[in-house]
């Protein structure tokens, strides 16, 4: 991830000017049309140039996109509309003809000397104007904004800000998503985009290839993977989840997400796996029968064909090894029958388990229809996925060097070498960018990973096709209520967990 690989993507935007800028007298040139664009607008337009003006600066200050000017041109067209096309092209044309009425030699006897007569009856005429004057300014307005954008290289132009329709759509996204709605038409939400207010979609596709979610606060991982597991029990997908560290709160979080959802859960040991037959597609576990507090062999088989849900509690990193070569297996058997597998497989303490192993789960999952989530808090343990993993899902990392290497996940864009250097101090070595004009920088920089806020992720897919979310911020989602008929034993030791005292 270090290294530094050659552009291949667009080059960027440089600033165009409608008049170019070696034209002899460019500048003598510039202040006539301004000059003249001032005086037509004077004589013809008076309101108009006010409100362009007032539009202008409104979209200079906040930043919003061009798109909001279609709001007052959209309340100047109805206002014409009711009060009739005719009515207002009459009242937005009264004050001009009588300004060129007085300036035409119509002027009263004895005020041949006084210019701005014509502008006495402004007080009747110039509200008349409103109408078309909200139309042709917002036009302006949007003008002056498509100019200023011309004109400036495109790594200067300052980021949109979020306007009203962003915050309606954000305030509604997460109203939706914290009341449980977590599965999307492609995928899983995770929360919603602030800039855009748009629903966080984490989607399947770009799962199949493997997942690496990472953070320096192990409760913002954990919640991300309840969050996709989740949707996808949701789904009906089946969802197998690998815990290292056997984490009674994840059993207990997985047991009440299956209780809400219907599904059925099987909670085993792979120490029992270890002294059992080895699961495979269409075979059996031990055949023991569950009773309480028996771990079981899972039969991984069983969990396919029944869509359902199971949890492997790993002692340590061997039984850990072996659950993801089981689970590899699995793989290979799906694969050699032609059947998808559809299926989520979570790894909640990556850490814990040796690299080579989730190295061969990753190499046979996409194949056979599994995904993987691999998440995890160390340093030394993310760096080592990230280069397994087709999508990476970044919480605040504490790590300088390991945010260094994120930041190349999420893409880069060529910038001059002194803007480069000034945001991304040491992203791009010297000796590699000393002879070029622009040089590849990361899209998101180190920095913005290292100091994101609480909730703040960045989603960066390069599969099927590049995706960045940047920033997005997560909404836990509620559990639905359980659905109906008889709970699974899991469930109901969850329900009884969770029950209040």
């Amino acid at each position: 991830m270090a290294g530094t690989a050659p552009w291949a993507g667009p080059m960027p935007r440089r600033a165009r000017h409608l008049i170019p800028v070696g034209l002899p007298r460019r500048g003598e040139l510039i202040a006539v049309c301004v000059v003249a664009l001032l005086v037509a607008h004077l004589l013809l337009a008076q309101l108009t140039l006010v409100l362009a003006l007032v539009f202008a600066v409104v979209s200079k200050v906040t930043r919003w996109r061009l798109w909001w000017l279609a709001a007052p041109a959209a309340a100047g067209l109805a206002w014409t509309l009711a009060a009739g096309p005719g009515s207002a092209v009459a009242g937005f044309t009264a004050g001009p003809s009588a300004i060129l009425w007085h300036l035409g030699g119509g002027h009263l006897a004895g005020r041949a000397a006084q210019p701005l007569a014509g502008f006495d009856g402004a007080k009747s005429w110039l509200p008349r104007q409103i109408p078309l004057a909200l139309v042709g300014g917002a036009a302006e307005a949007a003008l002056l904004g498509w100019l200023d954008w011309l004109h400036t290289d495109e790594w200067a132009v300052p980021p949109p800000r979020p306007g009203l329709v962003a915050a309606v759509r954000r305030a509604i996204a997460t109203r939706l998503t914290r009341a449980g709605t977590v599965v999307t038409r492609e995928g899983c939400a995770l929360g919603v985009v602030p800039s855009t207010g748009a629903v966080a979609e984490f989607r399947w596709a770009e799962a199949l290839r493997g997942t690496l979610v990472v953070g320096a606060a192990a409760q913002d991982v954990t919640l991300t993977g309840l969050q996709v597991v989740h949707a996808a029990l949701r789904r009906r997908k089946p969802v197998i989840v690998l815990d290292p560290g056997g984490d009674a709160a994840i059993a207990r979080a997985l047991a009440a997400a299956c209780l809400a959802t219907g599904t059925p859960l099987t909670a085993g040991s792979t120490e029992d796996a270890e002294t059992a037959a080895a699961s495979r597609l269409w075979g059996r576990g031990t055949g023991r029968e569950d009773q309480p507090g028996d771990q079981a062999a899972i039969d991984l088989g069983h969990v396919m064909r029944e869509r359902c849900a199971a949890l492997l509690a790993a002692g340590s990193t061997e039984l850990a090894a072996r659950a993801c070569a089981e689970l590899a297996a699995l793989a290979v058997d799906l694969r050699r029958i032609g059947v998808d597998g559809d299926a989520l497989v979570w790894v909640p303490r990556g850490e814990r388990v040796a690299a080579q192993a989730l190295r061969e789960l990753l190499r046979a999952g996409p194949d056979a229809g599994l995904s993987v989530l691999i998440g995890t808090t160390s340093p030394a343990a993310a760096a080592e996925l990230a280069a397994l993993t087709g999508t990476a899902l970044i919480h605040r990392v504490a790590d300088q060097d390991l945010a260094a290497g994120l930041a190349a996940r999420t893409g880069a864009r060529l910038l001059p070498r002194p803007v480069a250097d000034s945001r991304y101090p040491g992203a791009v070595p010297a000796a590699a960018a000393e002879a070029v004009e622009l040089v590849p920088s990361p899209l998101i920089p180190a920095r913005i990973l290292l100091t994101l806020g609480r909730g703040e992720f960045v989603l960066a897919a390069a599969w099927p096709r590049p995706r960045l979310i940047a920033p997005g911020l997560m909404v836990p989602a509620r559990l639905p209520r359980a659905a109906a008929g008889p709970p699974h034993r899991a469930g109901r030791q969850a329900a009884r967990a969770e029950a209040p005292a």
